[in-house]
């Protein structure tokens, strides 16, 4: 018998094979299962109705903090980490998230053991353990993940705007949680954080308001045993679904200004509209709508009258808040600093729009309704395949949102235009209704108020009544209208080729790109899409100059001139974009390349527009100006990211040839004139080597006549020979160990960080082979131990790198406690501590790993882009190796314990033939150590710091380092 109420059957996509099923337990759970007997990964999630609106007041952050416990053991699993073992072990991944009103926990795994993890799942909302010693270090992390974010400006403003909003709202609460909040307040309160939790998880955790989602091979009625067998014990306490009789944003915060000072250089403004909550119209879509029309970047909108004015750079609209009992819509505009000095006209400038959408006539409204709702139903009839991983996160969620027969096509579904309910939000555009928001660092010193949690910088000011009359009854102006039709969506979703029958599906051999055309300096590759059979298809191309990546200078112009020419673009392809086809012009390490994908039916129009835009280029004066401005702008912002990019940004300079300092970016972005960038565009494309890939519904005469028109477009020659970059990488020298030390760039950011990468040496497959089932054996462990055991920081995380073709293994923490020379000496004691862990590993673990390996190796690609952009990176790299993967699975296939035991004692351990670089950050509180610092820190418990014995070499000047040193041969053929 299936214990279990109803059954729904969702609406899925035409393209769509997978099978589902919504399922309603006794206990009220809903479940959406879903059958795909091909998937090589299966996975589960929970969502809870409950997130930080419903934290108690004396504890801000125990619905975030509850979320981070429940990995940490159960009553059956007592093990803290006996879910991430387990994951990782079987070539899985999991994660959680808080949000305001929900709390999600999702997983994937290898197919044959979800049954194993889901026993174990099940158990968070049944029977967690909550130790009192989980407890205390676990808050820890918390403490660093708040840590990590308060140098960031999004964390900052989302903050501030909910500490300035109406604080009898739970909107105003702060729901990240630090050891002030959880620990340290509580304890003065006679207050105990356990038990705050375990009464937070038996009172809310009900199962009347989770939804879940199971996904693998098994049958639909298998899924629904499992669903039935793991979660109808969940206690269903018949809860109510939170709601509050107050409204967010009350009228003290609206009608008014404030003005924040970011971290990073930016200068924006942002308005906020109060909306009513829109959830149950998303049918209707009617905010979508409301985005698409104020956010458009055509001819007549008004990102367009604002970049004329050379007053702004980008425009975002849409809700920015989406909750069961509010909305808010945001304008969010980046600003020029003449912009920042006319903000008055800007938002009347808005104002002015808003007008137009008011008297916007029936038809006006249709039109965008119809085509937002034709390209949207595009989109769900062709859609790609999800990995489980998100996409049982998204389902889960999702349920709590639409109704079971909306679950897979909600975000897509425009049934029915309503012009009164658009009308009424439109109603709401009002400054009355409004809240200004504008960001800049030239408020810094001016502002005379302090947000409580990140100290935000700010004022807050009663608007003009002036300006407000000004804003309530703008004047007309011909510089607006609606956007014209938009002739780049598909109607022609004809395939080039046939889908085998069924039968047939399992014997079909692997196809690659074959060469269809090798001329010197122009080499063309193709594959029709035998996989997927949808209309959409990618055109991949890599421009070699060897006038680009030469010095800070090139690599600035090369910037400035894909900036210029993105720009000159906007207006012709902002439609494409709306219509699923877009283009990417970017910069690699030889030079350029253009990626051109979506629907194959109009994909050559844009291709040819856009590469007779990078061959004719033009850029006026107030454009570059404006583009200047910001290409300065975004390398200052690189000072103030986090310190693990540093430590990764240093490590690269010392590792490879033609990386350059961030300052001298900065410096040639600020001496640059028009007159360089036009010498510089002059003779760019002359000597290119062109490289192409036509990959899906493209038949080979398709591909060769569209690669033939951008050469005869380009009209570039072949790169002479000894022009052509060479990518090389630093020889480290065995038994030595070398060391950058450095302060942070930001000189607020509390934290320090060590990245200790490993150098193995050339890519081979038997090198290749050892060094995926060692990451894949140490990723856990490390995480476990230096995040979990010793909670150095919030991010600790260890991968394989390839730089150039050597290959490395980087292990990586970031602490906002401890000092970076502390970190690296941990990095060690636990490289020492594994190597035992390795050695005892039980050959049924070892082999098991192994297979985990193997299966993440070939796994299957879920939509078209993975495979493009597979092949690809083996042809703009020249390898050519498209069989990669197997020719590296077979090396994993003879590996012994033994071999990678070996692999370990020779590369990672301290070792006469081990090289070591370490990049060190010190974060504002940490001081550089002396030689002989001996670590103050209490050891007990931990592993110890091993003796060093390799020679050590302190790296000064960074680009004198990588002049003196063995490079490795050339990557590049």
């Amino acid at each position: 018998k299936m214990a279990s109420v109803e059954t729904v059957q969702p609406i899925k996509s035409y393209s769509d094979e997978r099978k589902y099923r919504v399922v309603k337990l006794e206990n009220e759970i809903e479940a959406i299962l879903v059958s795909d007997p091909d998937t090589d990964k299966a996975g589960a999630a929970l969502d809870v109705h409950v997130g930080h609106f419903s934290d108690p007041s004396e504890f801000p952050g125990l619905a975030h903090f509850l979320e981070h416990m429940l990995f940490m053991g159960t009553k059956t699993f007592p093990d803290e980490n006996a879910y991430s073992k387990l994951i990782n072990k079987h070539g899985g991944r999991s994660n959680a998230f808080t949000s305001t009103e929900n709390t999600n926990y999702y997983f994937e795994i290898v197919p044959e053991h979800l049954e194993a993890i889901l026993e174990l799942f099940s158990g968070f909302f049944t029977e967690p353990l909550f130790t009192p010693s989980a407890t205390e270090r676990e808050m820890k992390a918390v403490h660093s993940e708040n840590a990590q974010n308060l140098q960031n400006d999004a964390w900052r403003q989302f903050q501030f705007l909910k500490s300035t909003s109406n604080p009898n709202h739970p909107f105003s609460k702060f729901g990240t949680g630090n050891l002030e909040t959880l620990r340290d307040k509580p304890k003065k309160l006679n207050l105990d954080t356990r038990e705050a939790l375990l009464a937070f998880h038996k009172k809310l955790y009900s199962a009347n308001v989770m939804k879940v989602c199971i996904l693998g091979k098994e049958s639909l009625d298998d899924l629904q045993k499992l669903a039935v067998k793991y979660f109808s014990n969940v206690e269903n306490k018949s809860v109510d679904r939170p709601s509050w009789a107050t409204e967010p944003f009350h009228a003290p915060s609206l009608g008014h200004l404030y003005e924040l000072v970011p971290i990073k250089e930016q200068r924006r403004i942002s308005i906020l509209w109060a909306f009513p909550s829109l959830r149950e119209h998303y049918k209707k879509k009617p905010a979508s709508l409301l985005s698409h029309l104020l956010g458009h970047e055509g001819k007549g909108s008004i990102l367009s009258a604002l970049k004329k004015k050379g007053w702004a750079n980008e425009l975002i609209a849409g809700l920015s808040q989406s909750t069961t009992g509010f909305a808010a819509f945001t304008i969010t505009i980046d600003l020029t600093p003449a912009g920042l000095e006319s903000y008055h006209e800007i938002v009347t400038l808005i104002y002015q729009y808003v007008k137009l959408l008011e008297e916007a006539a029936d038809k006006e409204w249709k039109q965008a309704f119809e085509e937002s709702r034709d390209v949207a139903a595009m989109n769900f009839r062709f859609k790609g395949k999800e990995n489980p991983f998100s996409f049982c996160s998204s389902l889960s969620g999702r349920l709590q949102k639409y109704k079971p027969l909306d679950v897979l096509e909600g975000p897509w579904k425009y049934e029915t235009l309503d012009i009164k309910l658009v009308k009424s939000l439109v109603a709401k555009m009002t400054p009355d209704n409004m809240r200004l928001h504008l960001i800049s660092s030239t408020f810094k010193g001016k502002t005379s108020e302090k947000e409580t949690w990140y100290q935000t910088e700010y004022n807050k000011k009663k608007i003009d009544e002036k300006l407000m009359e000004t804003w309530r009854a703008p004047e007309k102006t011909n510089e607006l209208h609606l956007p014209a039709k938009n002739e780049f969506i598909a109607t022609d979703f004809q395939l080039v080729s046939k889908k085998p029958e069924a039968k047939a599906e399992g014997k079909r051999p692997k196809t690659f790109p074959k060469k269809i055309v090798d001329e010197k300096g122009f080499v063309v590759w193709h594959k029709t899409d035998d996989v997927f059979f949808k209309p959409k298809g990618y055109l991949m191309m890599s421009l070699a100059s060897p006038k680009v990546f030469t010095s800070p200078r090139t690599f600035v112009l090369g910037e400035l001139y894909i900036m210029a020419t993105d720009e000159a673009l906007i207006e012709f392809t902002y439609d494409a974009e709306l219509a699923s086809l877009s283009y990417n012009f970017t910069m690699n390490k030889k030079g350029f390349e253009l990626h051109v994908k979506g629907y194959t039916h109009k994909l050559p129009v844009l291709l040819y527009k856009v590469v007779e835009k990078i061959k004719d280029f033009e850029v006026d004066a107030k454009v570059f100006d404006r583009l200047k401005e910001r290409c300065v702008r975004s390398y200052m912002n690189f000072m103030k990211q986090q310190p693990y990019r540093h430590a990764l940004s240093n490590q690269a300079r010392t590792m490879e040839l033609r990386k350059w300092d961030p300052m001298s970016k900065i410096e040639e972005a600020k001496a640059v004139t028009l007159k360089d960038l036009k010498e510089f565009a002059k003779d760019l494309l002359d000597y290119v080597d062109l490289e192409c890939l036509g990959f899906g519904n493209f038949t080979e005469a398709q591909t060769l006549e569209m690669t033939t028109k951008v050469k005869d477009i380009l009209k570039c020659k072949p790169i002479k020979p000894e022009t052509r970059v060479q990518l090389r990488s630093v020889q480290l020298q065995p038994g030595t160990t070398y060391r950058t030390q450095r302060k942070g760039y930001n000189v607020d950011d509390p934290n320090s960080c060590v990245c200790a990468l490993y150098q193995i040496g050339q890519e081979t497959y038997p090198i290749l082979a050892r060094l995926s089932v060692l990451g894949h054996l140490i990723s856990e462990p490390a995480f476990d131990q230096l995040r979990t055991k010793e909670q150095l920081g919030y991010s600790v995380f260890s991968t394989p790198s390839s730089v150039n073709g050597s290959l490395n293994l980087l292990i990586l923490v970031q602490s906002p406690t401890k000092g970076a020379k502390y970190l690296d000496d941990r990095v060690e004691a636990f490289i020492g501590k594994f190597q035992k862990d390795l050695a005892d590993m039980d050959e049924k673990s070892f082999l098991a790993n192994k297979t985990a390996v193997i299966k993440k190796k070939r796994k299957k690609d879920k939509k078209m882009k993975e495979e493009a952009s597979r092949h690809w990176g083996k042809i703009v790299y020249k390898r050519y190796n498209f069989d990669k993967v197997e020719l590296e699975v077979a090396e994993i296939e003879k590996l012994s314990k033994k071999d990678v035991l070996d692999f370990y004692i020779r590369y990672l351990s301290i070792s006469p033939t081990r090289a070591k670089l370490s990049s060190q950050v010190f974060g504002k509180d940490h001081s550089f150590p002396n030689a002989e610092d001996k670590p103050t820190e209490d050891t007990t418990g931990i592993p110890p710091v091993p003796k060093d014995t390799t020679s050590q070499v302190q790296i000064g000047d960074f680009d004198d380092f990588v002049q003196s040193m063995p490079l490795f041969p050339a990557y590049l053929r």
